[in-house]
């Protein structure tokens, strides 16, 4: 059985604690971006959903017009 210095594995366990920390920020900035990207996205979606409700509700309108009837003086001739 090998024996190490306690420095030895206290500098391996230094360096092992820094990866980790460097992993975790990389891994917190990727769910950022990814959260970000979902966001963005998802606005795009409504923002194309309340443009279609828009036609419709105009289109609609112009079909109410087109029905409504407006009685002329000459239906009472």
């Amino acid at each position: 059985m090998r024996w190490v210095k306690k420095e030895e594995v206290e500098k391996q366990l230094g360096e092992m604690l820094e990866l980790m920390e460097q992993v975790e920020a990389k891994m917190e900035h990727v769910i950022n971006d990814l959260i970000q990207e979902r966001c963005d996205f998802q606005q795009a979606q409504m923002q194309e959903l309340e443009k279609q409700i828009g036609h419709v509700e105009q289109r609609m309108d112009e079909e109410d017009e087109e029905k409504i009837f407006v009685p002329s003086k000459l239906h009472f001739v």
